[in-house]
């Protein structure tokens, strides 16, 4: 890992309570997001083999894949808040004990209805760790270059196991069994809490004891859940059935009421220091929109090579490879470029790549193998090359005791951005073709370059690059 050493340098934490070492803090917090990352796209390979053991119907299997994923995006903003009041250090190894305790219970599992109640707490642990993990390293890498390139590493590390989370787990599933594909977490667990034991930065809001807006983290609860819920079971029965109608209106009725309480509240669970943070807005929905376009479709192509083309999932998961290489790769190159030509600039050259790639896909993407690797390779690049800018810029001008509530908006916002993606795309596919979500996924891109040109011109003039 080159540059590793500059990355490792001691420092003295900011309230004198020891040494921090980066590196130790950019292992723990990169295991830490990459095991929360897998078991989103482990789970999918291993479901049939879970069906058959456990004697449980096709709706059951699709709570084990969507209760986790609802969990995650609908209590991020309660975690973020939980960060901000306790500190990043504690909530992360709270986050990452919670994570390998569910993760044993999912592999203990006797039935379907207890694999799902596992699934959703191990959701909890989850929505831990993800704000935290992004306070602990703005903490410990408060240069903007330095910080840039621990994304980088961490985009990376992190990046793995989506792009190679089925591959494993179709090995673990066939060697061992489906619960090795759970179990698997418990010696990552106890390697991350070896390392966070010491030598960890001490969050800066770890002392501001703000009032809390209850209210309003239930509504933000009730509207994320809300919206994922609908979102993942529409795709399923009918945007028109019972559940995702109820589903629908709880979340926009939520999401009215949690407005009026942020404009009516003394202390808003967001504040308007916040939102008012040059280009945060911006490039916050810019990352929604990253994910709803690279995970709609990836939805989409997989349901058009599987069930068009005839091709069995070890092939899909081949093809697949044309962008998970490259979203793996591509943060160590925009970690080494962000210092010569600044994040705007790298984030530029990555939505103009996925753009591309959308606009393959539109054109070529549904007549040969060729097209779609093709067309799924440039997506890739630039995928991989707008992740760490897009962090580093929507955190880069956040007031430092907002920075808890602003990692967790943000993951928020790709959280949602994924359940809208596979869904909107997801439903655009039919025929012998991929057209329609290819199409949809160029103006997601459109829209991704316009928040990207709102952002840029928000910053300030001496923006931290």
């Amino acid at each position: 890992m080159a540059d590793a050493t500059s990355l490792d340098k001691p420092l003295r934490a900011a309230e004198d309570v020891g040494v921090v070492r980066p590196r130790r803090v950019l292992v723990a917090a990169s295991l830490a997001t990459g095991m929360c990352v897998i078991d989103i796209s482990i789970v999918n390979v291993a479901i049939p083999a879970i069906r058959a053991d456990l004697r449980a119907g096709l709706p059951m299997m699709q709570l084990v894949v969507d209760a986790y994923v609802v969990v995650m995006a609908g209590l991020v903003l309660a975690g973020a808040a939980l960060v901000g009041r306790y500190g990043a250090v504690a909530m992360f190894r709270l986050g990452v004990a919670v994570f390998g305790t569910t993760s044993v219970l999912c592999g203990l599992a006797p039935d379907g209805p207890a694999l799902v109640a596992a699934r959703v707490l191990q959701g909890l642990g989850g929505v831990l760790l993800t704000p935290a993990t992004l306070v602990m390293l703005t903490d410990t890498y408060p240069d903007g270059e330095q910080r840039a390139k621990a994304m980088s590493v961490w985009a990376m590390v992190a990046g793995s196991p989506a792009a190679f989370g089925p591959v494993l787990g179709g090995a673990l599933v066939t060697a061992v069994g489906w619960r090795s594909i759970f179990l698997v977490n418990v010696p990552a667990v106890v390697a991350i809490l070896w390392l966070s034991s010491r030598n960890m930065p001490r969050g800066r809001a770890s002392a501001t004891r703000q009032p809390q807006d209850w209210p309003g983290q239930l509504l933000a609860v009730v509207a994320l859940g809300g919206l994922a819920l609908a979102l993942t079971e529409g795709r399923e029965l009918g945007w028109t059935s019972a559940l995702p109608a109820a589903a629908t209106a709880t979340a926009v009725l939520a999401l009215g009421a949690f407005v009026v309480r942020q404009r009516r509240c003394a202390h808003p669970m967001i504040p308007g220091d916040l939102l008012r943070a040059p280009g945060f807005r911006s490039f916050a929905v810019l990352g929604l929109l990253l994910f709803a376009g690279y995970y709609g479709l990836v939805f989409s192509v997989s349901v058009f090579l599987q069930q068009v083309r005839g091709y069995g999932p070890v092939t899909t998961g081949v093809c697949f490879l044309a962008s998970a290489l490259p979203i793996t790769l591509m943060p160590l190159v925009a970690g080494r470029v962000h210092a010569r030509l600044g994040a705007p600039r790298v984030l530029g050259i990555g939505a103009l790549l996925t753009l591309l790639g959308g606009v393959v896909l539109t054109v070529v993407g549904g007549d040969a193998p060729v097209g779609t690797c093709g067309g799924l390779f440039f997506i890739g690049l630039g995928f991989g090359l707008v992740t760490v800018p897009q962090i580093t810029l929507t955190l880069a001008n956040v007031p430092p005791h907002r920075s808890a509530i602003a990692a967790g908006l943000m993951s928020a916002g790709r959280s949602t951005g994924t359940t809208i993606g596979v869904a909107l795309l997801g439903g655009l596919q039919a025929g012998p073709g991929i057209t329609a979500p290819a199409f949809a996924a160029v103006v997601i891109y459109l829209l991704m370059a316009l928040a990207l040109g709102v952002g840029s011109r928000a910053l300030p003039a001496a923006a931290p690059a």
